[in-house]
């Protein structure tokens, strides 16, 4: 009782997303390049993902810190 046709709607292949072995292919397919790769180091990885993943949430190109010490919530240790 479906409307939809037996047929493939869909009429170019899947992007296939590689990297070469040992290699992070969500790295390679988010930044075109990870830790691994030469000249690269893990801690650019790790800042590069912080920063995609910080735009996602607002446009602040700065890293994962309170702008100043008076803005951040102060607990108290009761």
């Amino acid at each position: 009782m479906c409307d939809g046709t037996d047929e493939l709607t869909i009429k170019e292949r899947p992007k296939l997303h590689v990297a070469p072995p040992g290699h992070s292919r969500a790295g390679h397919r988010a930044l075109g390049w990870c830790s691994r790769c030469p000249g690269r180091e893990v801690w650019e990885e790790l800042l590069a993902w912080r920063q995609r993943d910080n735009q996602a949430v607002d446009d602040t190109p700065r890293p994962d810190r309170a702008p100043s010490c008076e803005t951040e919530a102060v607990g108290t240790d009761g």
